[in-house]
């Protein structure tokens, strides 16, 4: 008697590696989708609070919708920078609030595939993700879905928006 496998058994274990393998790549991938809008999540609360504590000051900061970008944290504001009556309010918020957000491409300005900006106290006109609403301070989208051809599918969270009151409100695409 020959010692070894026969094709068909070889067959077998070939099939059911492959419907393993099917199954288990999606729900790899909608993990790692989750664990990045997490991620970014816990960025937008950080930002979000700063906003909330320094518009709870007084200030009126930003006057109007603007993404966080790299160069909103580096730009005319580096560290040697001289901070003035004109700057001051612009100056807190990026060396203490913006600066902590670890951006993965400084060009892009986005963090795990997702874009933050800062909402105005007022309902200026804003086509971002603050959506002219008094009660966000700022909110996040994903920059990977801007297109139609990746647009999110049904029940996946998307954009997320910082309020007010300080609770985070997730936005799912229905």
């Amino acid at each position: 008697m020959k010692k070894g496998f026969t094709l068909l058994e070889v067959l077998i274990v070939v099939v059911i590696a492959v419907s393993v393998a099917v199954f288990a790549v999606p729900a790899y991938k909608k993990t790692q989708d989750k664990n990045r809008y997490l991620a970014a999540q816990g960025v937008l609360m950080d930002l979000g609070n700063g906003l909330r504590m320094l518009q709870s000051e007084g200030y009126a900061f930003p006057s109007s919708a603007q993404q966080v970008t790299y160069s909103n944290m580096n730009g005319t504001l580096a560290a040697d920078a001289v901070i003035s009556s004109s700057n001051y309010q612009r100056a807190l918020v990026a060396r203490k609030y913006m600066s902590p957000i670890p951006f993965d491409n400084t060009s892009t300005s986005i963090y795990k595939g997702y874009k933050f900006y800062a909402c105005p106290v007022n309902t200026a006109s804003s086509s971002n993700c603050c959506n002219n609403n008094a009660g966000v301070v700022a909110c996040m989208e994903d920059s990977t879905l801007q297109t139609v051809a990746n647009s999110p599918t049904a029940g996946q969270y998307y954009r997320a928006t910082f309020l007010r009151s300080g609770s985070i409100k997730r936005i799912p695409k229905n």
